[in-house]
């Protein structure tokens, strides 16, 4: 959308004169997180010229017919699928959309004050953390030697006689010496977290929430191997004479330098996707080289099996938004619970349905829940952390 055309269809959609098709039409366009930005800049934007009443009202009522359209463009897609008779189900745009831009909203009140009382901004900051909020960048590291540190918080660690560094999230572990025993370290990423480090051969690791990296204080001549529980995406340093391997449960890989993500958050649900160059799959006595874009898997007879996806689904999640693809309810909601620190009880049985979209990472839960309620026919009961799941009655 050229940029004359976006900055009048949002100042319509601040003044509330949009129609159903001008807010799809918006939507659309921040479909993506990597918009944010852009509509940070035009919030601020519209807030700086004065244009909109900076009165609590005003602001409520803003609020308050996003919600209002969002939802009927949100019911128009919904008829539209059914029309069309369609597996999957696109719930993309509400999700993000509404999520973006209520964030955005109150981001932006809070840093340019326009003159709205104190009390009522507060109000609404009060309401938006009692909810439960998504997951951070967090995780603990127990050393070989017993020392544990812990990375939730944004001031750097640097440990000299640990060799690591951390800053701005991002851990560099340097490794010891040559003349050091090999042992190994545990990285623990909880339930609501993710993290980045990088390998004392360069190598790159996300650790995604509730998963776990074990890898060595140092890498011997002839080989790099560290073993994964959970999901983890691998970016790997290119070397001949050490080939990198991956050990999650019975499935082993090994690459010389390449992307690529691992899940294996249950036994009978290991997963590879390939990003680039080129992995050897071994489990037990089954071998699979794989080529970029193809996910291998382990199907109900035990055998490893590959089959052509798209990547984006296994990449998402490091870049902080969730991404979906003919996926059941079930893998959805392992997702959610992974990321918003969930119990999940699941009353009776599930839709069998697939469903597709996306979500930013960063969107509240409460607004998660709705979306799934009206995608997935399903009713949601959240006590504390705990959030049992049952198909709505018919």
């Amino acid at each position: 959308m050229e940029k004359k055309n976006l900055n009048k269809l949002f100042e319509d959609f601040i003044a509330n004169r949009c129609s159903a098709e001008d807010i799809e039409q918006l939507m659309r366009h921040f479909g993506s997180p990597i918009s944010m930005d852009e509509l940070r800049n035009l919030i601020t934007q519209q807030m700086t010229m004065g244009q909109s009443e900076s009165s609590s009202p005003a602001v409520a009522s803003i609020v308050g017919a996003t919600d209002k359209k969002l939802a009927l463009t949100m019911s128009k897609f919904q008829e539209s699928e059914k029309k069309r008779g369609q597996v999957q189900t696109l719930w993309r745009f509400s999700v993000v959309a509404a999520a973006v831009i209520i964030l955005c909203l109150l981001a932006v009140l809070w840093q340019n004050k326009p003159g709205i009382p104190k009390e009522t901004i507060m109000q609404a900051a009060k309401k938006q953390t009692e909810e439960i909020l998504p997951g951070k960048n967090q995780a603990r590291l127990t050393l070989y030697n017993g020392k544990k540190l812990n990375f939730d918080q944004q001031q750097p660690i640097n440990e000299k006689n640990s060799n690591l560094n951390y800053e701005k999230g991002r851990l560099v572990y340097s490794g010891s010496s040559a003349e050091e025993t090999i042992q190994w370290n545990i990285l623990e990423v909880p339930k609501a977290g993710t993290f980045e480090i990088q390998l004392p051969d360069g190598s790159t690791v996300w650790v995604n929430a509730n998963s776990k990296l074990y890898f060595p204080n140092r890498f011997p001549t002839d080989e790099r191997f560290v073993k994964v529980e959970g999901e983890a995406f691998f970016k790997v340093q290119k070397d001949k004479k050490r080939p990198f391997k991956v050990q999650t449960r019975d499935l082993n890989i090994s690459v010389l330098g390449t992307a690529f993500n691992v899940r294996a958050y249950h036994p009978k649900h290991i997963s590879t996707t390939l990003v680039e160059g080129s992995v050897q799959l071994t489990y037990h006595d089954q071998h699979i080289i794989m080529t970029p874009g193809e996910r291998a898997f382990i199907d109900e007879k035990n055998k490893l099996k590959t089959q052509a996806i798209d990547i984006e689904g296994a990449t998402a999640w490091k870049e902080g938004y969730f991404y979906f693809k003919d996926e059941t309810l079930g893998k959805i909601l392992q997702d959610i619970s992974n990321w918003y620190d969930l119990k999940v009880s699941i009353v009776g049985n599930l839709p069998k349905g697939l469903y597709s979209g996306s979500m930013d990472r960063n969107s509240k839960l409460n607004g998660v829940l709705k979306m799934l309620a009206n995608v997935g026919n399903l009713d949601f009961i959240l006590n504390g952390n705990h959030l049992t799941v049952k198909q709505k009655n018919k």
